[in-house]
């Protein structure tokens, strides 16, 4: 629920190439960035190219962006942006953490930037997720963490991460929309999905002892 301002590091520029068969209609400009923006919404329903996620949590993204408005608000905000890439991957709790996720970030000095988020809490998907989400807006949008703390909007943490009230209140306000506005059965669903990221991770904490 918390991230590292101390790992922002000036890196290289990033470049890509994109090759596309002839048929392809190539979108430029501001065509691409709407297009990427739409996809948000129905029926797409689906998080900008710019984001990956870990295998398995693609249903529980689409159920969010289907029944949460302030997580498709979220969605637009992240796929209009420039230069961002982000990964989403779910990882093993270590003994004694109390930590439910967490985001490193890294910048260039053109201002692209890089973001991992690791989600460590499986029950607590989507909100997590949304709310580490809030957390690349807040750098998106350039908000002073330490000028926050000063007036009680965040606090900083022994290892030096920051928590913001405003990210918390975001993860909070998609999970109740999500369980307000979803029927019966994709709660049902999500709760089995939930169920096996539990035991992937337990598998995982298994493996690594």
């Amino acid at each position: 629920m918390w991230y590292s301002p101390e790992s922002f590091v000036n890196v290289g520029a990033w470049a890509s190439l994109i090759f596309l068969a002839p048929s392809e209609v190539t979108l430029t400009g501001g065509a691409a960035a709407s297009a990427r923006v739409a996809a948000c919404d129905a029926p797409a329903l689906s998080l900008p190219d710019s984001i990956e996620l870990a295998d398995g949590l693609q249903p529980m993204v689409r159920w969010a962006l289907e029944y949460s408005p302030t997580f498709r608000q979220q969605c637009r905000t992240l796929a209009a942006a420039p230069g961002l890439r982000a990964t989403v991957r779910v990882s093993v709790r270590t003994l004694g953490v109390t930590t439910r996720a967490r985001t490193s970030f890294r910048q260039n000095q053109w201002g692209a930037l890089d973001a991992e988020i690791a989600i460590q809490s499986a029950p607590e998907m989507i909100e997590l997720i949304s709310h580490e989400f809030e957390h690349l807006i807040e750098q998106l949008d350039g908000v002073d963490l330490n000028a926050l703390a000063r007036t009680g909007e965040a606090r900083r943490l022994a290892d030096g991460a920051f928590e913001t009230t405003r990210a918390a209140a975001a993860g909070h306000r998609v999970a109740g929309e999500v369980v307000n506005n979803a029927p019966d059965r994709i709660r049902s669903a999500g709760a089995s999905v939930w169920r096996a990221l539990r035991c992937v991770v337990g598998a995982r904490a298994s493996a690594q002892r």
